[in-house]
C-alpha cells in the first residue's frame, strides 16, 4: 500500500501530505512496508508539526470561511519548497507533488 491511501495514514489531505512528506524525505509512491523504522519516525513527528504549523497559518473566522465559501486558502505562501523543478503523479487516485530530488 502507498503511503497515500488512506488506510496507511487518513485524513490527511493532499496539500498537507505533500508537505509532509517533503519534510520527512519520503517520495509519496513509496509502499508504507518499504520504510526503515527511521523514516517511520520522521514521518510521525513530522505530521503533527506540519499539521500544526498549517492550522495555526491558515486561522480563519466562520464569517470569513462563509463569506469566501471556503475559497480562500491561507497555506499556498507558506508552503515550503527548495528550487527544485516538482515532479507531479497521480498516485492511488490523488494528485500528489513531490521533489525527485530530496525525497526518497
Amino acid at each position: 500500500e502507498c503511503l497515500l491511501d488512506q488506510n496507511v495514514i487518513a485524513g490527511i489531505g493532499n496539500i498537507y501530505s505533500d508537505e509532509i512528506l517533503f519534510a520527512a524525505c519520503i517520495r509519496p509512491e513509496r509502499s508504507a512496508n518499504t520504510l526503515t523504522a527511521e523514516e517511520w519516525n520522521r514521518l510521525a513527528s513530522v505530521i503533527p508539526e506540519r499539521l500544526a504549523f498549517f492550522i495555526e497559518k491558515n486561522e480563519i473566522s466562520p464569517e470569513e470561511y462563509l463569506e469566501t465559501k471556503g475559497q480562500d486558502y491561507r497555506n499556498t505562501p507558506f508552503r515550503r519548497r527548495n528550487g527544485e523543478r516538482l515532479c507531479r503523479r497521480v498516485i492511488g487516485g490523488r494528485s500528489s507533488v513531490y521533489c525527485p530530488v530530496c525525497q526518497k
